[in-house]
């Protein structure tokens, strides 16, 4: 019986340098504001799927009890 074994090491790395990239990010002016503003419009639009999905187009459901092409 043979297992897998995950690559830990790999995955770390990426959290590390992704945790590096968005420490340099924040640091810049103005980057902070920005992602709060868009962190509100999510939450908004978010709110709107509802909504969204309440007025789309229905979609025609065709059934037929042959399966004759004709």
């Amino acid at each position: 019986m043979t297992t897998r074994k995950t690559d830990t090491h790999s995955t770390s790395r990426r959290e590390q340098e992704h945790a590096e990239m968005l420490e340099a990010a924040v640091a810049r002016p103005g980057v902070r504001e920005v992602m709060q503003v868009y962190g509100g419009w999510q939450e908004k639009d978010r709110g709107l799927e509802a909504y969204r999905s309440a007025t789309k187009e229905a979609q025609s459901i065709v059934t037929t009890n042959s399966s004759n092409a004709c």
